[in-house]
């Protein structure tokens, strides 16, 4: 039998966790979370770091506003930002991507079988490209530059 040092015990500070606070249900205490599970939501275990289309390039002016412009799509749900038409999302057949490098880029992440790939149009070119389960939008790609699917028309 190992002896060793006694483990300390940490002492609580006075009071109860909850002195003062409202505790409870979630949907009760947060705005809009009676609707969560209609509005869209982020994850990023997916981001493609090693790729063209990550967020380590991007300055943090940057990342702030695109983090700001994806807050404004969290008051939006799931069919009013992909089933309105093209804007601000789509969804798209990942086999009728036009852009080799961004298929290649599927397959080095670990996600060649995917067969929809979805975006949602930020600013003028940009785009952010994922996937949706749910209304979970597990962001891939941010496409500054509108590569991963260039568009035909002048300045989309």
């Amino acid at each position: 039998m190992a002896r060793g040092k006694p483990k300390k015990k940490l002492a609580l500070p006075p009071g109860s966790v909850a002195s003062g606070k409202r505790t409870g249900d979630p949907v009760s205490l947060l705005p809009s979370s009676s609707s969560s599970e209609e509005r869209i939501c982020w994850r990023f275990t997916h981001l493609d770091r090693e790729g063209p289309w990550g967020l380590a390039p991007l300055d943090h002016e940057r990342v702030q506003a695109l983090i700001a412009d994806m807050v404004k799509f969290e008051n939006q749900t799931i069919n009013e930002l992909f089933h309105q038409g093209e804007w601000p999302g789509k969804c798209h057949d990942v086999a009728e991507l036009p852009n080799k490098r961004a298929l290649e880029r599927l397959t080095a992440i670990g996600l060649p079988d995917m067969t929809k790939i979805w975006k949602l149009r930020i600013g003028g070119p940009g785009r952010l490209w994922g996937f949706l389960v749910g209304n979970v939008f597990h962001i891939i790609w941010w496409d500054p530059g509108h590569e991963v699917w260039p568009s035909k028309k002048k300045h989309t």
